[in-house]
């Protein structure tokens, strides 16, 4: 007959079995003085020496322990609350100081989740290492920030965008049916670049001996445009900031919305 799992199955039961299918019942958080209260009456002997009866003096030492015991519960896992964004627990708060221990943009506009997703990423990646410097690493850390953009190397023979979209950097700028989002300006032949601010930066890569230390991010395929949340303009620019190589210079291809 097989073993039947009830709400007082534990570990320890006269009749559970042992070994790799032996069902285990989660922890359970004590958080009030009466359950505190009851585990000391179940540990205790049943002889009348171990009575604890309301208002006597038994019972108030172990009202003050549990209390004490109580308190250090609650903030230990306030402790862990804070300290593991992962955890259902985990509120704005908790990411508001994270963001300013990693040196992340904090925007409360964005969901709990949202945030919660980009500190993981930063705890998960903090330091800088020459390996981490690959256009895949900084594509796979943009989209685990929730960005929804591919990175694409410059290769030879090497192009600007104007030779990926098949047009010229004047028509560009003010070309019939061209949008341009508020405060954006284009640097580098009139393409929005990321070299080395993270606000919109007017900024000229020279002559196309230069293009080798450029680099492209856009939507799926290199020329599409991808599309980032307006909100979250300045998170993904220093965001691409700190992730490229400091002698790279990143042509967008990125409408705001």
């Amino acid at each position: 007959m097989n073993y039947q799992v009830t709400d007082k199955s534990t570990v320890h039961g006269l009749g559970t079995p042992h070994g790799y299918k032996t069902p285990h019942r989660m922890p359970v958080k004590t958080s009030t003085l009466a359950q505190l209260l009851q585990l000391s009456v179940d540990l205790y002997p049943t002889g009348r020496a171990f009575n604890l009866p309301e208002g006597g003096d038994y019972r108030k030492l172990h009202d003050a322990f549990n209390l004490s015991f109580l308190r250090e519960i609650n903030d230990n896992y306030a402790i862990i609350d804070s300290t593991f964004p992962d955890n259902p627990n985990f509120d704005a708060d908790d990411a508001n100081l994270w963001e300013y221990y990693l040196g992340l943009v904090t925007n409360p506009a964005l969901t709990i989740e949202v945030r919660r997703q980009a500190i993981l990423r930063k705890l998960s990646f903090r330091s800088n290492q020459k390996a981490r410097q690959h256009y895949l690493y900084m594509q796979s850390q943009l989209q685990a920030a929730g960005f929804m953009v591919n990175v694409f190397e410059n290769t030879a023979p090497y192009q600007t965008p104007a030779d990926i979209l098949g047009i010229t950097p004047g028509a560009t700028e003010h070309g019939g049916g061209t949008e341009h989002g508020g405060g954006t300006e284009h640097g580098g032949g009139n393409f929005d670049v990321i070299a080395n601010e993270a606000v919109s930066e007017d900024f000229s890569i020279g002559g196309p001996e230069n293009l080798w230390a450029t680099f492209f991010i856009g939507g799926n395929t290199l020329g599409d445009i991808a599309f980032v949340d307006k909100s979250r303009e300045s998170e993904f620019r220093e965001l691409v900031l700190k992730l490229k190589p400091a002698h790279l210079v990143g042509y967008l291809f990125v409408q705001y919305v």
